[in-house]
């Protein structure tokens, strides 16, 4: 269960890792900053599996169709929406030490995908296919928004562009 959790969020930190790499040009530090969010989920893949291991959750469609709306109804609250922005801003920021960035993103990822994670684990981590849309779940949640025009502009940043 630990290794399952931790492979199926690895993924979805990508675009953090590529920035984080870029930004810090050495691999060492961005080896660092992998191992520690790949460890945090590791640990909460362990304490999955022994919360699971002392309960036995009914297999009913109404427990499936909760973990699915409780899923949807974080991502909206504050605190999913706070850990949503967190996660993106940190693949826009300077690389810093590596320790202390690993623990802030994976602190961030666990935030954002909260409602997810607990839903992975009511449906079942044994099911490879809910893994995969687990993850591309998170990873779309996590990407990186580009800037987008704001009204009545042609440019992000508002200015009206003119041709030469």
């Amino acid at each position: 269960m630990a290794a399952s959790m931790a492979a199926m969020m690895l993924p979805t930190a990508a675009p953090f890792f590529v920035a984080y790499g870029r930004s810090s040009r050495r691999a060492g530090p961005t080896a660092i900053v992998v191992a520690i969010y790949a460890a945090v989920w590791a640990a909460i893949g362990v304490a999955a599996f022994l919360v699971m291991s002392r309960i036995m959750l009914p297999s009913a469609l109404w427990l499936a169709a909760g973990a699915i709306v409780f899923a949807a109804l974080y991502g909206v609250t504050p605190m999913g929406r706070r850990g949503r922005a967190r996660c993106r801003e940190m693949c826009h920021e300077p690389a810093g030490d590596p320790v202390s960035s690993g623990l802030a993103y994976a602190a961030s990822c666990v935030v954002c995908s909260a409602g997810v994670m607990a839903a992975v684990v009511i449906l079942g981590m044994s099911n490879l296919a809910l893994m995969a849309a687990a993850a591309a779940v998170v990873l779309l949640l996590k990407w990186p928004q580009r800037p987008t025009l704001q009204r009545g502009s042609l440019t992000p940043d508002g200015d009206v562009a003119l041709s030469p």
